[in-house]
């Protein structure tokens, strides 16, 4: 299918191309128009099958687009989003047939709920356009009908109130009782395990088809709705209320193993308490946040309502000062495998929780960003390609995603800083020796020698690069840091002289007053009272 967007403002129009994966919802080609003119000549062109577009525009609005496109007999999807919502705009779109009208900014999750309600609707039209010109009904299609059904109750593309859907199973002539009870068997795979191994829609298709055997004795059944989310895959299948908690898990172990040896993929099974159709969608939400909650408890079935026996009698922290000094000595293997053992050792304990993970990668990026400050590497633009960025989105979903992720950050961290120092200077690599020990006693020999050169050529080519002498340098450093510590912290004026690096306070005075132009006391008093 082909997609036409439409909107004045670039930004927006980039980035519901990057937001969106628009092949999920079958659409192979997306166009763009920043006013109504380029919208007709791009129509008129290549006829696209769904357009979002914006209500407000200068040359033009949205509303005067959807009377014309529609007055030229097109059926297509038509999604309006604008910044102000109105009854007068939305009673307008209504009455052009419009599929949604979504105020900005634009709620991905409402997007995709929209797109994937007009996609369907535009299927049903076409299918039954086909069916009319066979000659046959849309009732015999019932399956197809029964299972769109389905879906929109999932999504609350029917809203979750008994009376509309009693009206929507009317209107579908579905032989439902919206009073009956119904279990929602949920199947979850992370993306990460399939993603390279299967084309996307193949996997959902394979999934749902073995899942529709084993728990209905036939492939395709009208009940079972195949999904997918940003970080996983998904099938829902809806039983009837009379099925029990052990004849259901009995089932979800038999899938869980089938699709270990058929697919080469491991499951989790996620079983809803038996509700009614009303509160599916609900249920739907609570698996999939259940899920999400699973770090170590995978490969297993799962009843709703019974929580995860984690172990959390003693808390953990990462040994950060270990993994500082892995990264100075660029100990990529070390690092990942250590952060590995630690992590399967805490599973094994029953104590790797969400909680315990998050603080985990905490930790463990403040090691990383550290290490990019010692380097003046920037962290947000070594870490802003897609690949890191989706990486770090599923990080802790699972042990598993936690380690790509961390693989790929160490790997980036430490060739980045390999690729600094390796085109670093004589004098970048004094000033940086200088920064790293400003605290120490230091002297030009010392500088000197960590950068194998004689004191007296060092300082020559010192001089020449910054116009500053090593020991001016160097007091400019500490009284940088002095005066940062005056400002930001209650240590007295000696404290402060001692910590950034001075012998004596009266010789902190007196370099602090030359540079400054004021006594550290002075500066404290004038700049915390005049920021």
């Amino acid at each position: 299918m082909r997609c036409l967007l439409i909107d004045d403002d670039i930004p927006t129009v980039e980035a519901l191309l990057r937001i969106m994966n628009w092949n999920d919802y079958g659409i192979v080609e997306t166009m763009t128009a920043t006013n109504i003119q380029d919208a007709k000549r791009l129509f008129e062109t290549a006829r696209p099958d769904i357009m979002i577009c914006d209500i407000e525009m200068p040359r033009g609005s949205g509303l005067d687009l959807i009377k014309w496109v529609r007055e030229r007999e097109y059926d297509g999807g038509f999604i309006f989003f604008t910044c102000h919502e109105s009854f007068e705009f939305a009673s307008t779109a209504i009455s052009y047939k419009a599929d949604a009208y979504l105020v900005k900014p634009i709620d991905k999750t409402k997007l995709d709920a929209a797109l994937r309600k007009a996609v369907e609707a535009l299927k049903q039209s076409r299918m039954l356009d086909e069916y009319s010109k066979l000659g046959l009904t849309w009732i015999k299609n019932k399956e197809w009908v029964e299972r769109n059904f389905w879906r929109d109750i999932l999504t609350e593309a029917i809203s979750p109130r008994q009376d509309l859907i009693q009206s929507e199973i009317c209107k579908r002539e579905l032989t439902l009782s919206v009073e009956g009870q119904y279990v929602l068997f949920l199947v979850g795979v992370p993306r990460s395990q399939v993603e390279g191994m299967w084309d996307n829609s193949i996997f959902l298709y394979a999934l749902s088809n073995l899942g529709s055997e084993v728990l209905f004795e036939q492939v395709n059944h009208d009940r079972v709705i195949p999904y997918q989310t940003e970080s996983a895959f998904y099938n829902a299948m809806i039983m009837e209320g009379t099925y029990g908690a052990d004849q259901l898990t009995d089932i979800g172990e038999r899938l869980i193993e089938l699709c270990k040896h058929y697919l080469k993929c491991t499951i989790t099974c996620y079983i809803g308490k038996a509700v009614s159709i009303s509160e599916l969608s609900r249920t739907r939400a609570q698996l999939e946040q259940l899920d999400a909650s699973n770090i170590i408890f995978r490969g297993k079935v799962h009843l709703q309502g019974t929580p995860f026996l984690y172990d959390r009698t003693d808390s953990y922290a990462l040994d950060m000062d270990r993994f500082a000094l892995l990264f100075v000595q660029k100990e990529k293997v070390q690092i990942v495998n250590g952060l590995k053992k630690e992590l399967e050792r805490l599973a094994e304990q029953n104590k790797l929780d969400p909680a315990t993970l998050h603080s985990i990668r905490e930790d463990f990026l403040q090691v990383v960003y550290s290490q990019l400050l010692r380097n003046h590497i920037q962290a947000h633009r070594l870490f802003a390609d897609e690949a890191i960025l989706r990486l770090a989105q599923q990080a802790e979903s699972s042990v598993f995603d936690f380690m790509k992720w961390a693989q790929a950050i160490t790997d980036k961290t430490i060739d980045s800083i390999r690729e600094a120092l390796k085109s670093e200077g004589v004098v970048d690599k004094a000033k940086r020796f200088i920064h790293e020990n400003y605290k120490q006693e230091l002297s030009r020999e010392d500088v000197a020698a960590h950068v194998y050169l004689t004191a007296d050529y060092l300082a020559k080519v010192f001089k020449a690069e910054t116009g500053l002498a090593i020991k001016e340098y160097l007091n400019e450093c500490r009284i940088n840091a002095a005066k940062q510590l005056l400002l930001e912290s209650k240590a007295s004026v000696s404290e402060i002289a001692l910590e950034t690096g001075f012998d004596t306070l009266s010789y902190f005075s007196t370099v602090f007053k030359k540079m400054t132009g004021e006594t550290p006391n002075a500066y404290r008093s004038k700049h915390k009272s005049n920021p």
